[in-house]
């Protein structure tokens, strides 16, 4: 959210604090609203994208009327958000930065929910302050401002000066906002458990296990002081990088519910019009932004979880010398070699800052060198050490052939690699899918827990980048990473490290062997001995056939019972009549009974 950033080069927030009594607070109403909301999402989603997309009947109208429909649900999310805020802005605030998959039309529904969210009264943010600091406002600043300056979900940020002069931002937490939390959550809850057991879900992610990540975070974002000592970590981490500003928080003015933090001057990072005055360069911006997070990701192993772009400001510092977009390689040869032809060849110098850090994430050194793997595989273009790290990640289901992987993963570096971001959306997907489809009728991939900040923030930091500037190259941000964690590897024992853990598998594996050889030998004397070959194409092809044979049968028998009922209801018999026309309704829902991702 916005705690300590005016934007004098915008228009700031305007929202008026509505005065009067505290708001009425409905923990029943709020969480059937919350509630019937959700599930109605999954209704939609089941009939829409999982039935009635099978049939070609209406499968045509299902594809053409889908962009409707989410904008539709996007515009009914953003209304729901904005009157109830909670855990639902900062779930808005995550799709609308996802401008890699979201469309434009959803993302652009949703991007409101960064800007109009309303302030609480401000008799009761002045009751929350003298709660937790003990004081009125007037006692522990020089000046208050009464109006809030910005709201988001879970506070709001009022303008203060200290009685030494210095400016700065109070965020204070809205009333009943721990209840609103829990109720949401629950309400949240009662979906995943009615979900959570569907075949294609289960068997990809345990989706109580992710709700549980999600929620200890959201509760961990409620304590300020700890969003206060996280802040004081970034400092350290980015003390030696002038280019990185994160505002000081103000540790004895600072309880759970109340933060007070040093006030600074910025331009909202996505402003466009705003960057384009002040003359910053926005593929300078865009791999700032990506080599930032990937420093935090790669080699701090602490993170910025929630960069969505109202936390992200950029700041121009006209007293620094000029800067160049080629981040450090070597100079573009002429001006007219930059983004579109037209921009100049260096932009206005500038700093990028980061604001709330209520939602972090930690990486424990074991994944942290996993990751490292993975990444180094993907910067070198090697196949089989990104299979291997996802394997370690758990992000593979346990006995998932990893050949197919390996050779799809081939295939989509084959079509990706040092391509921008522009190059990758004019991929040609149906060569891609011709060459993967087996692997992608299987899904053999889940989601860890553990893993699922790191996704989002690794998410919604591509989005950003790329709606910052499409042309993007993300491996050539990727490469220097990889050097140096490389040469990390080397200077830390990494390289003997592996040795010893390939010794201790050869070991295991000599072990195990002549047992291994004595059941083989075993099985192949008393005639057990299986062939298995991969004929997965073939085994999905039949059970497509008898798919397609059970659900004639059943429109048959349909089509019979409902004409009979018919037959029946004409000759007086209407009992019977309804008998057959319930045997019509128990058919169909046969027919259209949810497929296990077993059986595609």
């Amino acid at each position: 959210m916005v705690q300590t950033i005016i934007q004098p080069e915008t228009t700031p927030h305007t929202t008026k604090t509505r005065p009067g009594a505290p708001p009425k607070f409905r923990p029943r109403e709020r969480f059937l609203r919350v509630w019937f909301f959700f599930f109605g999402v999954v209704i939609h989603v089941y009939i829409w994208d999982i039935v009635l997309v099978r049939f070609a009947l209406t499968r045509w109208y299902v594809r053409r009327s889908a962009m409707q429909r989410w904008v539709g649900i996007a515009r009914q999310f953003r209304q729901l958000a904005i009157e109830l805020g909670g855990v639902h802005i900062k779930l808005g605030q995550f799709l609308s930065s996802r401008a890699d998959i979201i469309p434009d039309a959803v993302r652009h529904e949703l991007a409101g929910l960064q800007d109009e969210v309303p302030p609480a009264p401000a008799n009761l943010a002045l009751e929350r302050i003298i709660e937790e600091l003990g004081a009125p406002p007037g006692e522990l600043f020089l000046r208050f401002e009464h109006e809030a300056v910005a709201a988001a979900s879970l506070g709001q940020v009022h303008f203060a000066t200290l009685h030494d002069g210095r400016d700065v931002a109070v965020k204070i937490q809205r009333p009943y906002i721990e209840e609103i939390v829990e109720i949401d959550l629950s309400a949240i809850a009662l979906v995943v458990r009615a979900i959570k057991n569907y075949a294609p879900i289960r068997r990809r992610a345990r989706l109580d296990a992710l709700f549980d990540e999600f929620a200890r975070v959201l509760r961990q974002e409620l304590d300020y002081v700890q969003e206060a000592r996280n802040a004081e970590l970034f400092r350290v981490n980015f003390a030696g990088m002038p280019e990185v500003y994160v505002p000081q928080p103000i540790v004895e003015l600072t309880t759970r519910r109340v933060l007070v933090m040093e006030r600074i001057n910025g331009i909202k990072i996505n402003d466009r019009p705003a960057l384009e005055a002040a003359g910053i360069n926005h593929r300078e911006l865009a791999e700032r932004l990506n080599r930032i997070y990937l420093k935090q990701f790669f080699l701090d192993g602490f993170f910025h979880a929630d960069p969505h772009p109202g936390n992200l400001f950029v700041r121009v510092e006209p007293d620094l010398p000029l800067t160049s977009y080629t981040n450090g390689r070597t100079p573009l040869a002429d001006p007219s070699a930059a983004p579109n032809g037209s921009n100049p060849l260096r932009g206005t110098p500038f700093t990028l800052i980061f604001i709330d850090f209520g939602m972090v994430g930690h990486l424990p050194p074991n994944v942290m060198d996993t990751v490292r793997s993975g990444v180094i595989g993907l910067a070198t273009n090697d196949a089989e050490r990104i299979v291997d790290a996802l394997d370690r990640l758990k992000m593979i289901l346990p006995g998932a052939d990893k050949r197919p992987i390996t050779r799809a993963i081939q295939v989509l570096l084959r079509y990706s690699f040092n391509r921008t971001v522009r190059e990758l959306n004019n991929m040609d997907v149906e060569a891609i899918f011709d060459e993967t489809q087996d692997m992608i009728y299987d899904l053999p991939f889940q989601i860890p827990q553990d893993l699922l900040y790191l996704g989002r923030a690794i998410s919604m930091v591509g989005g950003l980048a790329t709606e910052l500037y499409p042309d993007i190259n993300l491996f050539e941000s990727l490469q220097p990473f990889a050097q140096q964690m490389l040469h990390q590897e080397r200077n830390n024992g990494g390289w003997l490290e592996q040795i010893q853990t390939e010794l201790r598998e050869l070991g295991q594996i000599m072990i195990t062997l002549p047992r291994q050889m004595d059941t083989y030998y075993k099985a192949a004397n008393q005639g057990e001995l299986q062939l298995r070959s991969d004929f997965g194409r073939l085994e999905r092809g039949i059970r497509r056939v008898e798919q397609s044979t059970d659900r004639l049968a059943g429109g048959i028998i349909a089509v019979g019972l409902f004409l009979g009922g018919v037959q029946l209801r004409v000759r007086g018999f209407e009992k019977e009549a309804q008998r057959a026309w319930w045997g019509t309704v128990a058919t169909l829902l046969w027919v259209l009974r949810p497929r296990s991702q077993s059986s595609r």
